[in-house]
């Protein structure tokens, strides 16, 4: 392949300065666990996101089921969601306890559908958990005033869509808790797993921390002396971040704005070169697009697929089949036509390259491959 969906090498040589000073700090220091690293990444993220609070984990995964155990989910509860997603949002409704509900999803966004969630909600759903696909917020506004009217626990999905915006303010304070992953490919990506959550409540805050670290208050680790004696107060994964990826993340959060100005930028000239020859994505008014993904739809996607294959360009096709589809999940009964918004959009949709790796040339030469193909 000539043009890739993702060059972590070629980030990594971009940055190498600065990534190889902060794991050399690390490293100096000895401390590769309750070192000063994820404190500090936490604060300097809050700041960014202009968030109160942030909490860091070992994954996106761990941030959602942290989430999901300090707002108090759990068994017999439900908890709605989507299913063009990563398997993560059920994984971890599932490891509470909780019961999954699949709602179908706004053909524009691809995001969650208000309307489907206000009529999936019954007297044991306890929670919502949109997922901003692909870097579009999901419709926060209407689903903080669904949650509030019923007493719900928002929990918004992030992990695609650090630096998405809503009416000018960065995600990140809307819903009760606010997940990100930070992974390779991510728009700040880490070099192995990575995650945190948001919130501006500081007992949700502390709730994070221990059930993500270890159970304890972690004054007790930054003691010293450190306390001989345990005191757990809650049963714990412990999910924790690590030093060596908080250093990571430190040494490539000033350059995040940059990244997403080049995204939009990339995600303008696609728009700008494909109009009229696919669907294109829309970002609606009053939102702000992080676009992790640059995600097409056509009809003949396999077609176009093989294309660009061979022709050097990669492309992908995330979520699908949507997780009701998927073969773990037939015991819920939720076939093919249960939610058909989401069924089409998954059966028509292409990932195309998009992200820092790539130059105003690439991305012309993928727009050229797509407009040969629909000739």
């Amino acid at each position: 392949m000539t043009i890739l969906l993702y060059d972590r090498a070629k980030l990594y040589r971009n940055d190498r300065e600065r990534i190889d000073a902060g794991i050399a700090r690390v490293l100096a220091s000895g401390r590769f666990d309750w070192g000063e690293e994820v404190p500090q990444f936490e604060n300097e993220l809050a700041d960014w996101l202009g968030a109160s609070h942030f909490v860091a984990t070992g994954s996106g995964t761990a941030s959602l089921t942290a989430a999901l155990r300090a707002l108090g989910v759990g068994p017999g509860d439900q908890v709605i969601t989507v299913a063009n997603t990563e398997m993560a949002n059920s994984t971890a409704i599932h490891s509470v306890g909780a019961e999954v509900v699949w709602v179908d999803t706004d053909p524009v966004t691809r995001c969650m559908d208000v309307g489907a969630c206000a009529a999936a909600v019954t007297p044991r759903t306890r929670a919502l958990m949109p997922v901003d696909l692909y870097g579009h917020p999901a419709d926060m506004p209407q689903l903080r005033r669904l949650a509030d009217d019923h007493g719900l626990a928002l929990i918004e999905d992030a992990c695609l869509a650090l630096g998405a915006e809503i009416d000018g303010r960065r995600i990140g304070t809307l819903a009760d808790v606010t997940c990100f992953s930070f992974a390779p490919g991510k728009h700040l990506g880490s070099f192995g797993n990575a995650g945190g959550c948001s919130t501006e409540d500081a007992d949700v805050a502390e709730r994070l921390q221990l059930v993500a670290g270890d159970g304890q208050a972690r004054s007790r680790h930054y003691a010293v002396p450190r306390p001989l004696a345990l005191h757990h107060v809650e049963e714990s994964r412990n999910d924790r971040m690590d030093e060596i990826q908080a250093a990571v993340l430190r040494a490539k959060l000033p350059g995040l704005d940059e990244t997403l100005a080049r995204r939009r930028a990339q995600a303008k000239r696609y728009a700008e070169g494909l109009a009229n020859v696919v669907t294109i994505p829309l970002e609606k008014a009053g939102r702000l697009h992080a676009w992790r993904n640059y995600v097409i739809e056509v009809d003949d996607r396999d077609a176009l697929a093989a294309h660009l294959v061979m022709h050097g360009v990669q492309c992908n096709a995330l979520y699908t089949p949507p997780m009701h589809l998927q073969p773990v999940y037939e015991k819920f009964g939720r076939g093919r036509g249960s939610l058909p918004v989401t069924e089409v959009s998954a059966a028509r949709l292409l990932g195309l390259p998009i992200g820092p790796h790539l130059e105003d040339a690439d991305i012309d030469e993928v727009v050229r491959v797509v407009r040969q193909w629909a000739a």
